[in-house]
Formats: C-alpha cells, sequence, structure tokens
C-alpha cells in the first residue's frame, strides 16, 4: 500500500483518538500560525487597536501537503481604536480543517489601553462562538455501525470567551492570552459510554518580541511564542527577522522539535504589505509531506483621520 495513503490512515485514526480516547489524551487543538508575530488578534484580544488604524488581515494556511486530513486553515481579523483611543475593538473569523472535522469560529473583541510611559499596555476580552462540524463517515473502522461513526455533527454551537494582556512599545512587546476560557464538551459523547468525555482544551499563549538597530537601513527583530494546553508538551517558536529599509522583511525560525520556518514580508506601499511563510518539517512526519504554506495580506486604513506610523514593527 502506498506510504501517503498509509499515513493518511494513521493520521486520521491519531486524531480520532485523540478527541474520542477512553483514556486521557490532549493535543494542540487551536490553529496554529508560522506568522504570528503578524497576526496575533486570533490569539490574543488585547492586540486590538494597536496599529492605530483599521487593520484587516487575511490570512490561509496549509499544512503537511500531501498528508490527506492535514491541518487547513483560513482566518480574516480586522480590528481599530475608537474616537475615545483608549477602547479599541476587533472582530475575528476563523476556518479550521483537520481530518473529519472543521470549526468555523466567530469572536468579537474589545480592548482598553493604558498610556505608559512611552508605551501602552492593553487588557482585552473576546467572546463569540465556534461552530463545531465532523463527519467520521469515510473512516475505515472495525464497526461501520457505530452510531459514533455514522452520526454526523452540523454545526454544533460552542460558545466561548477569552482574556488576555499585551504591553508594546516602539521597539518591544510582550503578550499573554488564554483565547478560549471554557472547555466545552464536544458533542457526540452522548452516543457512547466514555469515561473521559473529549474537550476543547484551555491554551494560553505567551509572546514577546525587540527590535535591535543594526544600521540606519537594517533593524533585527527576534521574537518568541510559548504555547501550552493542558497535560501536552510546551510548544515553542523562536523566530529572527531582518527588516531592510523599513519595506522587506526577511526572516526564519525553529519550532522545537517539529518545524524549520523561512518568511518574508513586503510592503507594497505604507498602507498594504503581503507575507508568505513555508515551513520544513523536521519530524519524522516529513518523510510523507512536503512542507506547510501560509499566505498573508493586510491593510491599514486611517478612517479616524488622526495619521498613523508606518511601517509598525508590532
Amino acid at each position: 500500500m502506498n506510504k501517503k495513503i498509509v499515513l493518511s490512515r494513521v493520521f486520521l485514526l491519531v486524531f480520532f483518538g485523540a478527541c474520542f480516547s477512553v483514556s486521557e489524551v490532549y493535543a494542540q487543538q487551536d490553529p496554529q500560525y508560522s506568522m504570528y508575530m503578524f497576526n496575533p488578534l486570533s490569539i490574543n484580544p488585547a492586540f486590538a487597536g494597536s496599529r492605530d488604524a483599521l487593520s484587516v488581515t487575511m490570512l490561509g494556511r496549509k499544512q503537511w501537503v500531501n498528508i490527506d486530513g492535514a491541518p487547513e486553515t483560513g482566518s480574516l481579523t480586522l480590528h481599530t481604536p475608537l474616537k475615545r483611543e483608549n477602547i479599541a475593538l476587533g472582530f475575528s473569523a476563523i476556518y479550521d480543517k483537520i481530518g473529519p472535522t472543521q470549526t468555523t469560529s466567530f469572536y468579537a473583541d474589545v480592548a482598553y489601553r493604558l498610556p505608559l510611559n512611552n508605551s501602552i499596555l492593553a487588557f482585552g476580552l473576546k467572546g463569540g462562538l465556534d461552530l463545531y462540524t465532523a463527519n467520521f463517515s469515510g473512516l475505515i473502522v472495525n464497526d461501520p455501525n457505530d452510531p459514533l461513526y455514522t452520526t454526523p455533527i452540523q454545526n454544533d454551537p460552542l460558545p466561548n470567551f477569552g482574556i488576555g494582556a499585551y504591553w508594546y512599545s516602539k521597539k518591544s512587546y510582550v503578550g499573554l492570552s488564554a483565547p478560549k476560557v471554557l472547555q466545552n464538551t464536544l458533542k457526540g459523547e452522548d452516543l457512547v459510554t466514555r469515561p473521559e468525555p473529549a474537550r476543547q482544551n484551555r491554551h494560553f499563549f505567551l509572546t514577546a518580541g525587540h527590535t535591535f538597530d543594526i544600521s540606519s537601513t537594517i533593524e533585527l527583530v527576534p521574537s518568541i511564542i510559548v504555547k501550552a494546553v493542558q497535560d501536552a508538551p510546551i510548544s515553542m517558536d523562536f523566530n529572527l527577522n531582518f527588516l531592510f529599509y523599513e519595506k522587506l522583511w526577511i526572516g526564519g525560525g525553529y519550532r522545537a522539535g517539529d518545524a524549520v520556518v523561512a518568511n518574508i514580508m513586503y510592503h507594497f506601499s505604507p498602507v498594504f504589505r503581503a507575507g508568505y511563510a513555508y515551513d520544513y518539517t523536521v519530524s519524522d512526519l516529513g518523510s510523507y509531506n512536503t512542507g506547510s504554506h501560509e499566505i498573508m495580506l493586510n491593510y491599514d486604513l486611517d478612517f479616524l483621520g488622526k495619521g498613523f506610523k508606518t511601517p509598525r514593527r508590532f
């Protein structure tokens, strides 16, 4: 049997087991982003308004190309400060598909921003819901009549809320967030008896970065994201970007035990930028896929007419 087909089936079975196992199995559930440093609103509501503009970002990610059922993610985020600049609003729409399941999420964000000495400290709250869909009928199972596999789940609403804090200045930033606080039980557990129901696990994110001036035209921007979820190993991404002439970002990173990342971002104008990231898998899974691709577009609109600094590093 073809290795890719075998691995695809194994991948789906592992995913299925992680969601509906009789033992306590937990995994990273929230979407993964390689260009998190350019799109933090998806994980931290306190980021809302920090670009001092109506900022709209679209992102698409296809992970582990050539593996059937591998994650696919698309997101649309927008955020802006209000005329009373210490208040900012945001909105996120995220589509995430993995194996036989898909989740469509809609969240609104509000942030309160406190000006400090040459910096801002913001606190954010997000609220909304996930629409969870699962169809296991396409899996190869021992008992095809098991109602767990034959009964599809269509847009099961899972309301949730998240919190976050974000401090930033011209040169540095630090963020801490839990974008989904409630641990909703996933529908389908009522079909069979399970000692430990499958739940949405609570995730925590720590982000940080700093800008170093190398010369009058080159800046060095290291950053890190630490991801933690209950009973799962802590995941860390280390990234290093160079910014040339305040227009071109070139860099890369390492996701511990998983992938090496290369990324590029270009400011086509003061208000529009586009970026691309490629992940090369360094784990055993790398023998079966050709990497992951991520594309991001961002547009900033000064609809309040107050002007804003560009390009923003964070």
